[in-house]
């Protein structure tokens, strides 16, 4: 097996030696040359290691590697002391006290005397490298450059990877399987179809296409996605169904209870479960998982993918689905729209010919050619493309029946530090969703990324890193979160296997099916079913360990050299005792999904190098746990949430000292007191000071504060200039809030049951131009006692008030929710919104945005638009008092939700159809939910010539619709759920309901939850 190089430890280990922090050590303590010699000798290795990994064929040159990196990490280690006591010594000087030695004892034994040995310990680590020196010439390793044509920094995420693009020549497959999928089947309650296909093919990408086609069709009652893979333990599949069914994490349970759960949710239903990426050939075990799936209705569906023909022989599918590749012209039509990044530009004839070329030798497999195009992307020397159509992969493709020499070729020309990136990507499971914030930060604490400039950090390289593995596809599947940043993604099996390959022994995933563990790994992540390969792991080299379910296992804290520790707090708790240890920790993920850690042990303010840590427990009054004060010292940086702030008793004693605010690279805060009313007997005001000590820096993104007790903000507030979202959750005593208008970067608004706030204020002095100019989402929720806006000044009355919010108006807000607030009133206008949802509150804020002039279409833009003109989803309920005319401008409203409606016949709507028959022309989707007293489907649906789909939920007086219904040509659903009187209609063959209907492609009728 080959080795894996450490390229981006070494790199690392390079800039530290050269950074001011060294400088000014080696200045202090007179070892300066000592430490500029040991660089020097470092940078001599790390000339050769790219050509020492093409080498790897030899033996001896994988003994070299073996012997460099074992003397690396123990460099690397001994200069993270260096740097860690350093820290500590000066932390000791500013605070000019002995507390620290008293709180946190260290053993002397891991102290090093500074003056005596200090050049004589690094004297020792150089001469630790001199035998790797020596072996490096006798070996003939040259130097060579590591530089790579990288993105364009300009680079959209709008590209290939998030249009899928590469999505071509499957549309008739699609259609195919989806018939196979919908065909009765007699003689089998529940029958399988197997997908089958070379891996790369495109199995999982196709099933993708089928299950979310089917899900908007609504023609499987439950639909469930699980990515078996290579380890097919029946329990494990079963905890995997069952999480696609509830959608959230579950812990371990026996297989009785499991069984009855899916009974539960599955009994009597036509269901619909992908089983992706199976490689079990034994019928046994197939036929005890199918033994716990046939709960289902008669003609459920289970779609297979696999790479072999044997698989499905297996689960004996009723119909085997050979998979086709792509033909030569699909193939070349993917690679042209990956490769060349401007489509509208002519390719150069000599390229495309060899592009053509290329796209044929990929014999049709997607993800090859997708490799491929991202290779080449933007490569306009022919050299380049001549180098690719005539190497010697397709050779070692022929001979591998693979394509991984392809995939290999990509790897290597990544940038060293990238390839070292990639492999740390094999400690997440197959198939698993990797946030992409998480992972760089992962990558961040092992010192993988440097900046080369000070112009960026360290998260604006990962992001150019994730950006390229995307668009050389060695990631796929991403998502986007509301602002349109990526918010996680996943990697292609084969890509995951190339990353296992290139990890060798120093990245380690077990599970269920590991027996021991292979060599002496550096990263190892694990399953609850492999807890007991903890004992066999070298606590020497072990620098991650990361628990992907929960554990009661204990920790041990003999890894001292962690960098990274992700747990779960019922193992965390039993560090307790022995957490300053944990010395070189720079990422501490301690996951609480119950709420359940008591507090954060003494010590943790010791822990110099910590960079991220994801919660902060307020313990309760023991002298075990730390106070906030602790936090002092820690230059954090991502995200931190805080927990039990109502513990805090002596707000001064306790948190006068958390300096936030110096940590300018924390971008996201969460301040959690308690829900609990027996807690809210804190002092107002006491909330309000400890707030006050919670300032963060300027530079803070995104801040939610839940339970705050206190009646006022601090004024920090508005000194949060990069803010992009603010969240406040159950702020009970809060009667108003400080304005927020003029935030530059805010997108994101939500105010959530603030039982006491009657009003949002506005500075006296706000302009037009700066209220809420970014602002994109607003949430108003469970406020009833809010009136809306007003202006910061005691003797304004209501109609100046009034006539000064008629002045301004949301310019770029784009959804909308107002739900509880029946005394808003006062509220600026919102003529862009494209996503309304209003339930319980007053229909003045939408009678105001519809009295508005025209505006500008975009800020760019000549022409105008009326106000609402652009609203695409509309929720409603009853009691609103719509004006007459309310519908006329809504031109673009694609979906109408009508809840919560008392009316007989909705003649309230009615009413704007006499005027305008063509009204809401564009409608595609009607949905009644809640309307106890609707009695018959109003007349007027029957004008709505767009309309494609109908829904109708917890109507229980509903049993006619209307004649008319033949009209509407374009229907191609029509869903009724929980609405007994009118399921009865549909489904007696001879009821006038029946015949309406019988035009309908689709109907689906539920009578129960």
């Amino acid at each position: 097996m080959a080795e894996h190089i450490p390229f981006a430890v070494a790199s690392n280990l390079i800039h530290r030696l050269a950074s001011a922090d060294f400088h000014e050590f080696g200045r202090k303590y007179d070892v300066t040359e000592e430490l500029e010699e040991l660089k020097n000798t470092i940078e001599s290795i790390n000339d050769v290691l790219l050509d020492a990994d093409d080498k790897q064929e030899q033996a001896r040159v994988r003994v070299w590697i073996r012997r460099f990196k074992e003397v690396l990490h123990v460099a690397d280690d001994f200069l993270d002391d260096l740097a860690i006591e350093f820290m500590r010594h000066k932390l000791d000087e500013e605070r000019r006290t002995e507390v620290t030695k008293v709180l946190y004892p260290f053993s002397s034994s891991n102290r090093i005397d500074f003056p005596i040995q200090m050049a004589e310990e690094i004297k020792r680590t150089r001469e630790s490298f001199d035998a790797v020196v020596k072996d490096m010439y006798k070996l003939n390793l040259s130097p060579r450059s590591g530089a790579v044509k990288q993105t364009n920094s300009e680079w959209r995420e709008t590209c290939s990877f998030v249009l899928e693009s590469d999505i071509i020549g499957r549309d008739d497959s699609k259609k195919e399987i989806i018939s196979l999928l919908k065909q009765p089947c007699e003689n089998r309650k529940v029958s399988v179809i197997a997908v089958v296909g070379l891996g790369g093919l495109g199995k999982t990408t196709l099933a993708q296409l089928v299950y979310n086609d089917l899900e908007a069709q609504g023609f499987f009652e439950k639909q469930m996605w699980v990515c078996v893979s290579d380890n097919f333990d029946v329990k494990t599949i079963l905890k995997k169904i069952l999480e696609s069914i509830t959608d959230c994490q579950r812990q371990d349970q026996s297989l009785e209870k499991m069984q009855r759960e899916l009974h539960t949710n599955l009994r009597g239903k036509k269901y619909l479960l992908v089983l992706d990426d199976i490689w079990n050939e034994r019928h046994d075990k197939w036929a005890e998982l199918k033994k716990y799936l046939m709960c289902g209705a008669q003609d459920s569906k289970i779609l297979v993918t696999t790479r072999s023909e044997n698989v499905a022989k297996a689960t004996a599918a009723s119909t085997s689905y050979p998979l086709k590749g792509l033909t030569d012209e699909e193939s070349w039509s993917l690679l042209k729209n990956i490769a060349f990044e401007d489509n509208s530009k002519r390719v150069n004839q000599n390229l495309e010919s060899m592009g053509k070329e290329i796209a044929k030798k990929c014999k049709g497999v997607p993800l090859a050619v997708k490799t491929l195009g991202g290779l080449l992307r933007g490569q306009n020397e022919e050299s380049e493309w001549e180098n690719v159509l005539h190497g010697d992969l397709w050779k070692l493709c022929e001979e591998q029946d693979s394509i991984m020499p392809i995939l290999k070729l990509s790897y290597q020309k990544l940038l060293p530090e990238m390839r070292q990136c990639f492999a740390y990507c094999s400690l997440y499971p197959k198939d698993s969703e990797i946030p992409k914030d998480e992972l760089i930060e992962l990558w961040m604490a092992q010192g993988y990324l440097k900046c080369p400039t000070g112009k960026q950090n360290k998260e604006d390289i990962g992001n150019e890193f994730v950006k390229i593995f995307l668009m050389n596809s060695f990631f796929q599947d991403a998502k986007n979160n509301k602002y349109g940043e990526i918010n996680s993604f996943k990697m292609h099996d084969l890509i995951h296997d190339l990353a296992m390959l290139v990890a060798g022994n120093d990245y380690c995933y077990l599970d269920s099916k590991a027996e021991k563990v292979e060599g002496s790994p550096m990263h190892v992540s694990l399953e609850s079913e492999a807890i007991h390969l903890l004992d066999s792991l070298d606590e020497s080299k072990l620098r991650t360990l990361i628990f992907w379910s929960d554990t009661e296992q204990e920790l041990f804290a003999n890894f001292k050299y962690l960098r990274v520790l992700k747990a779960p707090s019922s193992s965390f708790c039993k560090l307790f005792d022995s957490v300053g240890r944990l010395k070189h920790l720079r990422y501490l993920d301690i996951v609480d999904r119950y709420y359940s850690l008591s507090g954060v042990p003494l010590g943790l303010g010791n822990l110099c190098t910590l960079q991220f840590l994801s919660i902060f427990a307020v313990g309760a009054q023991e002298t075990k746990y730390c106070t906030l004060n602790e936090l002092k010292d820690l230059n954090l940086r991502g995200k931190l949430r805080i927990n039990h702030l109502d513990r805090v008793r002596d707000v001064a004693l306790e948190s006068q000292n958390v300096n936030l605010k110096e940590k300018n690279s924390l971008q996201y805060l969460i301040l959690n007191w308690s829900d609990d009313e027996e807690h809210r007997d804190i002092q107002t005001s006491d909330s309000l000071q400890l707030l006050e000590n919670l300032q963060p820096h300027h530079n803070l993104k995104r801040l939610k504060v839940n339970y705050y007790p206190g009646e006022l903000f601090p004024s920090w507030l508005s000194l949060l200039t990069n803010i992009v979202q603010i969240s406040f959750f159950e702020l009970y005593n809060c009667r108003c809030l400080p304005p927020l208008e003029g935030f530059q970067s805010l997108k994101s608004l939500q105010i959530v049951s603030l039982d006491e706030l009657e009003y949002i204020y506005l500075r006296e002095d706000g302009s037009a131009l700066t209220f809420f100019s970014t602002l994109e989402n607003l949430s108003l929720c469970s406020c009833e006692k809010l009136r809306g806006w007003r202006m910061l000044r005691d003797d304004i009355n209501d109609s100046e008030n009034s006539h000064h919010l008629s002045l301004l108006s949301f310019p770029r807000l784009s959804h909308v929710r107002l739900n509880c607030v029946p005394k808003l009133t006062c509220m600026p206008t919102f003529p862009t919104v494209k996503d309304l949802f209003m339930r319980r509150c007053s229909a003045e804020p939408f009678i105001a945005t519809l009295n508005t002039p025209a505006s500008p279409c975009s800020a760019d833009s000549s022409s105008s638009a009326a106000p609402l003109s652009m609203l695409k989803e509309l929720d409603i309920s009853d009691s609103m008092n719509f004006p007459k005319g309310w519908m006329q401008d809504l031109t673009s409203l694609e979906s109408l939700r009508i809840v919560l409606w008392e009316s007989e016949t909705l003649e309230e709507i009615e009413t704007e159809f006499k005027d305008n028959t063509n009204c809401l022309a564009n409608l595609r989707r009607i949905t009644m939910d809640w309307c106890p007293s609707l009695k018959a489907l109003p007349e007027w649906i029957c004008n709505l010539s767009s309309l494609q789909r109908i829904e109708i939920f917890d109507c229980p007086e509903l049993a006619s619709l209307p004649e008319g219904m033949s009209r509407l040509t374009s229907l191609k659903t029509f869903e009724v759920e929980r609405c007994s009187l009118l399921i009865k209609e549909c489904r007696t063959e001879t009821s006038a309901v029946s015949r309406q209907i019988a035009h309908i492609p689709q109907i689906i009728l539920c009578d129960e939850f």
